[in-house]
């Protein structure tokens, strides 16, 4: 009897979209975001300044919840773009090169390609919930090409490849590897796997030798190298990425709605964790890493105490802060809790700086507008000059001194 595929659950594919919805994030070009940054926020090309990314997100969601075809999605969505004046080719200014382009914005075939691609990481996010869920008893993925003449050669020749979850070549080519891609996993237990083969499946254990081709940003002149066989943009695993983006959010939210004596314990725990270690190589989500001191959040009036560090700042914290540590931002939670200092700069601002035995560590926080959540923005070593420098400042009040 062949293996089946199991039905995914809807709710995985809708509640990784309405992750997503949660980071709407407008762009020109669709390489404004790279790879899994498209797992974590929504967006869509040439969006930015018409107020469009909410009506889309909506649109797809109720098309995912109630099994809506491309043309009930179409159909729904047409007029409204068409009123808010995103329709057809206009002329628009490249916000990154300042130049004149003649863009298509909505059109028929733009909105295929936002639904299939939407759709297919929905469901890539779903299933790889599962595939979470089920590691004990199913602990292979089986790679499954639709074998008819539209598939690429490189993706038929990954059709039955069978690797652990964890393999690291899923890295790189968990389906959809491109634009358009059909291609999907399977996961199999021990007994699926001898079955398969008794039946005469040509299973193949061992990953192929992967090649890279140079590829020309031509948008930013940078030059990236990419799998051969892969599109631009898609050498990642969409569906992980957007399940730990999901995982990270959904503990962010329980640790800030907690109490204040709870969310310090679970922070404390997490970031002890190799979980937190894998977050600061590889971001994902949200990572709650501090408490404010109560006089502090009491001045930005915030319904929460916990500062979150985002996917986003911890990318950038990789670029321009490489000498910090895991031990450096291990140190946060003590940071938040025994602060030497604390300053506030503005209404949303607040600064935290300690001492320790390397120096001064310093944590910028801002607080959102709505006052749901704090967001640290900066943590970086500093000097005694630079926080005398600081404590001059006009704008600058000072919150807590224990030095």
């Amino acid at each position: 009897m062949p293996v089946k595929f199991e039905p995914l659950t809807p709710s995985d594919a809708v509640a990784a979209l309405l992750e997503r919805g949660g980071r709407l994030d407008p762009t020109f070009h669709w390489t404004d975001l790279w790879q899994d940054e498209h797992a974590r926020s929504f967006t869509v090309a040439k969006s930015a300044g018409f107020d469009i990314l909410g009506d889309v997100h909506s649109a797809l969601q109720e098309a995912l919840e109630e099994g809506q075809t491309f043309r009930q999605f179409s159909d729904q969505l047409t007029p409204t773009l068409q009123r808010r004046g995103w329709w057809g080719r206009q002329a628009l200014i490249d916000p990154v090169t300042g130049e004149p382009v003649t863009a298509q914005l909505g059109s028929p075939r733009r909105l295929r390609l936002i639904f299939d691609v939407n759709m297919r990481v929905s469901y890539a996010t779903g299933q790889w919930a599962g595939f979470e869920r089920r590691r004990q008893t199913r602990p292979f993925l089986r790679y499954v090409a639709v074998l008819d003449d539209r598939t690429r050669d490189t993706h038929r020749a990954l059709h039955n490849l069978v690797l652990p979850v964890d393999h690291e070549f899923w890295n790189l080519y968990a389906p959809p590897n491109g634009w358009n891609c059909r291609c999907t996993l399977q996961s199999l237990s021990q007994r699926d796997v001898d079955r398969l083969i008794s039946e005469g499946e040509n299973l193949v254990f061992e990953p192929p030798e992967i090649e890279f081709k140079d590829w020309e940003n031509k948008r930013t002149g940078e030059t990236r190298q990419i799998p051969v066989g892969i599109d631009p943009g898609w050498a990642h695993n969409p569906g992980r990425a957007g399940w730990r983006a999901s995982q990270g959010q959904q503990f962010a939210a329980k640790v800030s709605a907690a109490q204040p004596e709870l969310a310090e314990a679970a922070i404390r725990e997490r970031i002890g964790s190799r979980d937190f270690e894998t977050f600061l190589n590889d971001p994902a989500g949200d990572m709650p890493v501090m408490q404010l001191p109560e006089a502090a959040s009491g001045r930005t009036g915030t319904r929460t105490r916990v500062v979150l560090l985002s996917a986003e700042t911890m990318r950038k914290q990789q670029q321009n802060h490489p000498d910090l540590t895991t031990n450096d931002y291990r140190s946060l939670p003590d940071l938040g809790s025994q602060p030497d200092l604390v300053l506030q700069d503005g209404e949303q601002t607040v600064t935290l700086i300690r001492r320790d035995e390397g120096g001064w560590h310093f944590a910028a926080t801002k607080s959102t507008a709505s006052g749901r959540a704090n967001f640290l923005t900066s943590f970086r070593r500093t000097r005694s000059a630079e926080i005398e420098r600081m404590l001059n400042r006009p704008s600058v009040s000072v919150v807590i001194d224990n030095r």
